[in-house]
């Protein structure tokens, strides 16, 4: 048997389902204050994180949150929810019903002869009026590059909810293609308001400080010149893990991917260049924010282990999102209580060219 990787034996190590995860080594940013942890270098931002100009609501508690650099992971930089309740919600509607509506493209369109309205809305109807989505398997109207699926749910017509527990990605601008690692499935529009947000972000980790006033190493890319080309929304349940990887298809790798959390909390690996480098696991909560810049852009990283029951209360609670903005233009938030209490969203951002 071949000896495993560092970071495969870590991915083992938070994974296995036998027992409780062992998380006394895993770095918790949001208790960070009360630690006396040597990995991690307070970072201080030198620019304002600016809500987008179309929404009426604030959507940071500050302008300059707190972040921080892990020793060992140059350019990575980590900055512990700094969004407000209402904009976690409002981030977590973005994901789960804007976004995955055509031309944006999901896992289960390749199986599924997906209608034009979000999965989620649909599922969030009553069982009695909900219409099952036909199988394009058992139509045998799948592309001739797609491999037929063993599981015997994709050649069947499916209901709404039993698909929305199937939902596992979804591909926003261009239109990122699993088989070739390529971006060549054709472009859509990014969501604007997503993209402002994440320029935002961008220009505000643009050439940090560190904690004594001193510029630093961290990230010198401007910001200003951020635009979302491609994103991926990743949903996790419970169950759901991502393996160890390096982001590496777009052809400028100057420039920062930048990653918000929402929902259930998770651990993260952040390893280097190859899989022997041991990696560092963080806890990753609803609304932090993970940008990899510099070196880190080529670091394997990955998600061995999602936690049950972490979803803060703005988002479970039953009628939390009930007066937020545009809430009646989505289902009731008792909806999305339900389903953030068990799932994580991720949803990421990077510039292509």
């Amino acid at each position: 048997m071949s000896q495993q990787t560092a970071f495969r034996r870590a991915e083992k190590q938070y994974k296995a389902r036998d027992r409780r995860p062992d998380l006394s080594t895993v770095i918790d940013l949001a208790a960070i204050e009360t630690s006396n942890e040597p990995r991690v270098r307070r970072l201080c931002l030198t620019r304002d994180l600016c809500t987008p100009s179309a929404l009426p609501f604030r959507m940071f508690t500050e302008s300059r949150p707190r972040a921080y650099a892990i020793h060992g992971h140059p350019g990575l930089i980590v900055i512990p929810n700094p969004f407000t309740d209402e904009s976690q919600r409002w981030l977590a509607r973005k994901c789960l019903c804007d976004c995955t509506q055509p031309p944006n493209r999901t896992n289960l369109d390749p199986f599924f002869d997906m209608p034009a309205a979000s999965l989620f809305t649909l599922a969030s109807k009553p069982s009695k009026r909900q219409c099952a989505v036909d199988s394009r398997v058992q139509l045998g109207i799948m592309g001739p590059d797609i491999t037929q699926p063993k599981d015997k749910f994709y050649s069947q017509p499916a209901m709404p909810a039993d698909l929305l527990e199937r939902l596992r990605w979804c591909t926003l601008g261009w239109q990122y293609n699993w088989t070739t690692k390529k971006y060549d499935l054709g472009a859509s529009a990014f969501d604007s308001m997503l993209n402002e947000l994440m320029r935002s972000i961008a220009v505000a980790i643009g050439n940090p400080a560190s904690a004594g006033g001193d510029a630093c190493s961290d990230n010198s890319y401007d910001g200003s010149q951020f635009s979302s080309q491609a994103g991926i929304i990743n949903y996790y349940d419970e169950r759901t893990t991502m393996a160890g990887h390096v982001d590496k298809t777009e052809e400028t790798m100057d420039a920062p991917l930048i990653s918000l959390s929402v929902g259930l909390t998770c651990v993260y690996l952040i390893g280097g260049p190859t899989r022997e480098t041991e990696p560092t696991p963080l806890l990753l909560h609803s609304g932090d924010i993970l940008a990899m810049c510099g070196e880190s852009r080529l670091a394997f990283h990955g998600v061995p282990r999602v936690l049950a029951n972490t979803s803060p209360v703005c988002l479970t609670k039953p009628d939390a999102g009930d007066n937020d903005f545009l809430a009646d233009k989505y289902p009731a938030w008792r909806h999305f209580a339900v389903y953030l209490n068990a799932h994580r969203i991720n949803c990421n951002a990077r510039k292509c060219l």
